[in-house]
């Protein structure tokens, strides 16, 4: 029986929770694609989040096939996997703690809805566009994105897809949120943005407490306690 075949099953929840929960690190933060969803949102419904976020996710897509094929071939070297990790560690402790420092100072504008009602087509497009058009994203995803890959350590097609599945899912739920409240409850928000700050001081506690983790195993990586058949976060 091979490696791959004697792990257990679980090993795929735990993939796609992990990615999900780092995923809201991207997500929760405001940048281009936010303020495509609220001003599309504002024009045209809740649409909108789907035709958005999925060209978001169709662009993450190709983005971790070429992080797969650039890691693929040295993923199974210990000290790379911890190099790897102990840069994506401290972009995340970095990120979570500028999350927890600045979470009172970010705001939501809800005040400028966009003219026109895109098409499915331009939606797609204008989500992909939108993030690979932001350095922030770039920047995630060679770092943060390039540590989960290299300490994860997926080697299955099911694994990639739970990574991938559980990254999309937390921008699906974050924006699905963000468009609920933008249809149903846009002026409660307006008057008291507490709650959204509330989950970016949440967000950044765990992020910065899974970043610490990525650090750790990376040290034992590098120093050779962790072999190269273990997998770092899982």
């Amino acid at each position: 029986m091979s490696e791959n075949q004697a792990r257990p099953r679980p090993m795929l929840g735990r993939l796609f929770l992990l990615a999900f929960g780092t995923g809201f690190s991207g997500a929760i933060m405001p940048g281009p694609l936010l303020v495509a969803v609220i001003g599309q949102t504002t024009a045209q419904g809740f649409r909108a989040v789907i035709g958005l976020i999925t060209g978001h996710a169709l662009l993450e897509l190709i983005t971790v096939g070429l992080l797969v094929a650039g890691l693929q071939a040295v993923l199974q070297r210990p000290r790379v996997r911890g190099m790897i990790g102990l840069v994506g560690g401290a972009a995340l402790v970095w990120m979570g703690v500028d999350m927890i420092v600045h979470a009172h100072g970010i705001g939501l504008d809800l005040e400028n809805p966009a003219e026109e009602a895109y098409s499915w087509t331009k939606l797609i497009i204008w989500g992909a566009a939108v993030c690979a058009a932001n350095p922030y994203f770039t920047g995630w995803w060679a770092t943060i994105g390039a540590g989960q890959l290299a300490h994860m350590a997926p080697r299955t097609f099911s694994e990639y897809a739970a990574f991938y599945l559980g990254h999309e899912a937390s921008d699906y739920t974050w924006y699905a949120l963000v468009g609920l409240l933008l249809i149903t409850g846009k002026q409660a928000l307006l008057q008291n943005q507490a709650l959204y700050h509330g989950l970016i001081y949440a967000c950044g506690v765990v992020i910065a407490l899974l970043g610490v983790w990525f650090i750790y195993t990376g040290v034992r990586f590098v120093s050779g306690k962790a072999g190269a058949g273990k997998v770092g976060l899982v």
